[in-house]
């Protein structure tokens, strides 16, 4: 606590004034002061004013960089969520298109399995027809082979020409060389070769210059048969599916 002490003007009389605002003086007058702080420094209205301001200001600011530190840490939550997200999708989008590739795979290896497995049906259904045409020969009567043999003879004619040897195997030789003289006859050339030739049945026509050969053997001409064969058989098993 202050006092002050004022000399009067008259009589030099003495007046004792408290700092303590509201205290009563020797008079009995009530002093009124400005508001002190804690420390009892006096602060006037405006200083108190521009006190407030500036601790308005300071709050304002500290609020505006709470509000931006919480906006940059939703946004960074916002981000991290987006990355997440597209982390997550290209995850996704990378086991779709593994799983379509496996598919397509596992397709592709069912689909060349069952081509295959056709493939070999038709090869087998050939072969089935290679047989019964062989066992069909082998039991044919002699009428039926001399005029087998006849037909082979006169297709190798129209490739090679009316000149020509004729190769066969040991069996034939007599039923070649008996078509051979009717077909002489009609102004053909033919020879009879001596050296037999390996075949099931039918005849092998090569030109007088050994240039040109033509094989008409059963088995030649049914090997030229077989992608006909294959064709007819692929049809019978695709109308089977159908």
């Amino acid at each position: 606590m202050r006092l002050d002490i004022n000399e009067g003007e008259e009589g030099g009389s003495t007046h004792l004034r408290s700092s303590w605002p509201g205290r009563r003086t020797r008079e009995g007058r009530v002093q009124k002061h400005a508001p002190t702080d804690s420390w009892g420094v006096r602060v006037s209205t405006a200083s108190k004013k521009s006190l407030e301001k500036v601790a308005e200001e300071f709050s304002k600011e500290v609020t505006a960089e709470l509000e931006e530190g919480r906006a940059q840490a939703l946004e960074s939550l916002e981000g991290a969520g987006r990355e997440t997200s597209e982390a997550v999708a290209k995850i996704i989008e990378a086991g779709n298109k593994q799983a379509e590739s496996l598919t397509r795979q596992i397709t592709g290896s069912a689909e060349l399995r069952s081509r295959n497995l056709q493939l070999r049906a038709i090869e087998d259904a050939v072969g089935e027809v290679f047989e019964t045409a062989m066992a069909k020969v082998a039991k044919a009567s002699p009428a039926e082979y001399e005029k087998a043999i006849t037909h082979l003879l006169t297709e190798g004619v129209e490739f090679i020409g009316p000149e020509a040897r004729v190769g066969c195997n040991a069996k034939d030789k007599k039923v070649v060389s008996a078509v051979m003289k009717k077909l002489n006859h009609d102004s053909s050339k033919l020879t009879l070769d001596d050296e037999a030739v390996s075949t099931i049945g039918g005849v092998v026509l090569t030109s007088p210059d050994g240039t040109v050969k033509f094989d008409n053997t059963f088995e030649a001409r049914l090997e030229r048969l077989r992608p006909m064969l294959r064709r007819e058989v692929a049809g019978l098993f695709a109308g089977g599916e159908a």
